[in-house]
């Protein structure tokens, strides 16, 4: 994967893998904030004495205010740059995470992890403008699932921290260590030449055939994203309720999340090889996925293990291939393009886990997995109405 990056057709002393080891540390400690409290709920509940209503509705909060912001950060990247942005969003995080270290009570952590929607909106459209800007075409499908791969190594890790860190000297340090990571990520984002701000004139991007099919992108995004954030928090409830042992309900989440991990950069790899519609690919990726779901419904340990394994590597493996098609379409505005269909994957990633948990205590786990079946599903079809030219992986010319 070495190389130099590409801007305006000109090599620059910046390599691709140093580009995308940067994306892929601002997007993990934008995430961070969410999953490490997640990951530490149980210390944390114990300590700062609430219960897991609060716990799902700060994580609830904090990608609904990413969603409300999302397209004010797109703008603003635009403006100030990718690097810029970055780091701005790498700052944002640590101070943040600083902040949950010391918290207080369960007021003071809840109202850092909501704030920290903030620099997690930024950063996303950010990375998606160095990726389109630092690397070249053929190599973009991997670059973006490097990119989408960070959040489930980000789940991985907060997994990892439990007995490493928090069990050991305090959920605190965990906080306090994150912090520091994200410093480091801030400091070691690289400068492109001439690539500090869009090439786009304001007032194009978004307008004319592109704008209908982003709204059915970020409508569709938002369907699957609600089905797919419900995996992280009731997985390892539902695992147990099938007939899986508490201390191995956590391994059947990481299997789950290594799944996702993988195939996210496997698809973004055989995107750059194949040269795929990429609508249709996601069209796929979803309708399988539903088929997870369904078999996460199925009250039986082997069935439920199947179905884990196919909802995070097909079900919430194709993000990195929804920002791939949204910055092709939106080639001179990709952090505003991507950000507005981020505005409808955030949403989804923040009413999702609370309509399947009114649902599951409505119907039981197995019928709001159906449910999430259902939405996947719909997802997929809204997919087969984006209608554009040319979705394919790469353009007919090449960079680098």
């Amino acid at each position: 994967m070495s190389g130099v990056a590409v801007v305006g057709g000109r090599p620059t002393a910046v390599g691709v893998p140093r580009v995308l080891s940067s994306v892929a540390a601002v997007v993990t400690v934008g995430v961070f904030p969410v999953f490490l409290v997640g990951g530490l709920g149980v210390q944390l509940r114990q300590d700062l004495h609430f219960g897991a209503a609060l716990l799902g509705f700060a994580a609830a909060g904090f990608f609904a205010v990413a969603a409300v912001f999302s397209r004010a950060m797109g703008w603003l990247v635009e403006r100030i740059g990718s690097r810029s942005g970055m780091r701005l969003a790498a700052l944002g995080s640590a101070l943040c995470l600083g902040g949950m270290a010391l918290a207080g009570s369960a007021g003071w952590l809840l109202v850092l992890l909501w704030i920290a929607g903030l620099p997690n909106s930024l950063g996303q459209p950010a990375a998606n403008l160095l990726i389109a800007q630092g690397v070249p075409a053929h190599r973009r499908g991997m670059g973006f699932g490097v990119k989408q791969s960070s959040i489930p190594a980000a789940t991985l890790l907060a997994g990892v921290a439990v007995p490493a860190v928090a069990l050991t000297v305090g959920w605190r340090w965990v906080f306090a260590i994150a912090a520091v990571v994200a410093l480091v990520a801030a400091a070691t984002v690289p400068w492109l030449p001439q690539a500090e701000r869009s090439a786009a004139p304001a007032g194009t991007g978004e307008a004319g055939s592109g704008r209908g099919a982003l709204v059915l992108l970020a409508l569709a995004g938002g369907l699957g994203s609600a089905a797919a954030n419900a995996l992280g928090a009731f997985v390892t409830s539902t695992a147990v309720d099938v007939g899986f042992r508490p201390s191995t309900a956590g391994l059947v989440l990481s299997l789950g999340s290594a799944a996702g991990l993988t195939i996210r950069l496997l698809v973004g790899v055989a995107a750059d090889r194949r040269n795929p519609n990429l609508v249709r690919t996601i069209t796929v990726m979803l309708l399988v996925g539903s088929v997870g779901y369904a078999l996460m419904a199925v009250p039986r340990p082997g069935g439920f293990l199947v179905g884990v394994a196919v909802a995070f590597g097909a079900g919430w493996a194709w993000p990195g291939l929804l920002n791939f098609a949204v910055a092709k379409l939106n080639p001179g505005r990709v952090a505003s393009a991507t950000s507005f269909t981020q505005t409808g994957i955030y949403f989804g990633g923040s009413a999702g886990p609370l309509l399947f948990g009114v649902l599951a205590e409505q119907v039981g786990l197995g019928g709001a997995w159906l449910v999430a079946g259902v939405a996947a599903v719909v997802a997929g079809v809204l997919m087969l109405f984006v209608r554009q030219p040319d979705f394919r992986a790469t353009p007919p010319y090449r960079s680098g």
